[in-house]
């Protein structure tokens, strides 16, 4: 059996190569007109020799076909992480130019006032609700900080101190419904009180008391703190006159202030060290 098959393998080889060569004699010089054999090796070799001619060219682009999509792909890749860190990078741009803008800010405020020394904190914790109107930072008695520090912003007053750890401490601010700080109308130089108020802390807004009813104040006018009280020094700006009402027994009127300060997106803040006045020695 294996002699047989043996034989058939040589005599599949020869085929072969008699068809080798016949087709490379048909391809040789110009003759004007092939023989019968010629024709009928041609015919019989023809659809087999263009099926695998075909085929090597549908596998060759096939390969190619794969290979670009693979390239496609990876470039796809490279170009998403490309843009995310692109947009990740632009994010980072953003904050930064936004914390410089806050800082820079802070920086007139301080200039403003040269007398007193700040401590800089980052608010760590908060009451619920969307309103700061007491919270947690980051500072404490470590710090040189203590109860009644007054607490700013970039744009004005914020609050004072009222609880004051190692570490830590916790600030009551203006819109309180527990605080109340002496006020001067810029314009007019009239005083009176801003106080917190149950219903205007929701809103982000003081109620300013005490006012006479024949005093000279609009809608726009600007409010800072008068230096009465202990706690805040003079000049700081507390915010602008929104509308202003008559109190019920028609005697003096009271106007509602929105702070300058947004209480409800605060994020970093300062707090004015308490400094013993430079007593001059007498002679």
């Amino acid at each position: 059996m294996s002699g047989f098959l043996k034989n058939k393998y040589n005599i599949a080889l020869i085929v072969i190569t008699l068809t080798i060569f016949v087709i490379m004699g048909m391809s040789v010089g110009d003759r004007p007109k092939a023989t019968v054999v010629e024709d009928v090796i041609a015919t019989v070799v023809s659809p087999v020799q263009s099926f695998f001619y075909n085929t090597g060219k549908s596998v060759e682009n096939a390969v190619r076909f794969a290979s670009e999509i693979k390239t496609l792909k990876e470039e796809r890749d490279r170009l998403l992480l490309q843009v995310d860190k692109l947009q990740e990078d632009n994010r980072g741009l953003q904050e930064l130019g936004k914390e410089n803008k806050r800082l820079r800010e802070m920086l007139g405020l301080k200039k403003k006032l040269d007398d007193f020394e700040f401590v800089g904190a980052q608010i760590i914790g908060k009451d619920p609700g969307n309103w700061f109107n007491t919270f947690t930072i980051d500072k404490g008695t470590a710090d040189g900080l203590e109860n009644k520090c007054a607490v700013i912003a970039s744009k004005g007053l914020v609050g004072y101190i009222y609880d004051v750890r190692t570490n830590s401490a916790k600030v009551m601010s203006i819109i309180d419904n527990d605080s109340a700080v002496s006020a001067l109308i810029e314009r007019t130089r009239d005083i009176a009180v801003v106080k917190g108020d149950l219903v205007l802390q929701h809103e982000g807004s003081c109620k300013m008391d005490n006012i006479e009813k024949g005093a000279d104040i609009i809608a726009g006018d600007c409010v800072v703190t008068s230096g009465l009280g202990g706690i805040y020094p003079k000049g700081l700006l507390i915010g602008m006159i929104k509308q202003i009402s008559e109190e019920p027994h028609e005697i003096s009127q009271y106007a509602i202030v929105e702070p300058a300060v947004d209480f409800k997106r605060l994020e970093e803040v300062f707090v004015i060290k308490k400094t013993n006045p430079v007593v001059e020695e007498e002679d």
